[in-house]
């Protein structure tokens, strides 16, 4: 039979607060308020089967992630604009990185494969390279025209893959190029009587 003694001391250990609860779970808790219900709508499940009501309820903008570092990079001239004729010219394009971390920029090519039918075109540098806070690089853009061009003007985009570590791209740019060709010689259809 249990004593005063240990009836007291086990009502004392039972008056004791439970330890912290601990959870697994990282992600940030949503409270009831910041849950919009205006938005909520019914889709009905047509599939498999049409008497089960599913609640949609689409995302806002701002519960969408945004990135701790975003990559903004700047370059000049806006817009390459070349001329071509006879000679093989050279075209520079600055750029320069306007965001708080080192970054990494890659030329990946054109956007429209329209412009290869009047020259040849080659982008140096042809790997990636460094970019430091503030720091500026350039691209050359060679363009060697064909003897005659199908094709009188075309519109084009130099892409632009950039990153902040040296595997993993997290953002492309794109660089609008208009080129006109001078040695545009319109197809002949033949003679029509």
């Amino acid at each position: 039979m249990n004593s005063r003694a240990e009836i007291k001391e086990d009502d004392q250990l039972a008056t004791f607060t439970l330890p912290p609860y601990i959870c697994n779970n990282t992600r940030e808790m949503i409270g009831a308020e910041k849950i919009i219900i205006n938005d909520i709508r019914i889709k009905q499940n047509v599939k498999e089967n049409p008497k089960v009501q599913i609640l949609d309820y689409p995302l806002s903008k701002q519960d969408l992630p945004s990135p701790l570092h975003p990559l903004t990079i700047t370059w000049s001239p806006d817009t390459l604009s070349i001329v071509l004729s006879d000679e093989e010219i050279l075209q520079r394009l600055w750029i320069w990185n306007s965001c708080y971390r080192t970054i990494y920029v890659h030329v990946c090519g054109f956007w429209d494969e329209k412009i290869r039918l009047g020259a040849t075109w080659r982008c140096y540098p042809r790997t990636r390279f460094q970019l430091a806070p503030g720091m500026k690089g350039e691209i050359r853009i060679r363009a060697t025209p064909h003897i005659q061009s199908p094709v009188a003007c075309a519109y084009a985009g130099l892409q632009l893959a950039s990153a902040h570590m040296r595997d993993h791209v997290t953002g492309y740019f794109l660089v609008l190029m208009q080129v006109k060709f001078l040695n545009y010689i319109p197809p002949s259809f033949g003679e029509c009587e």
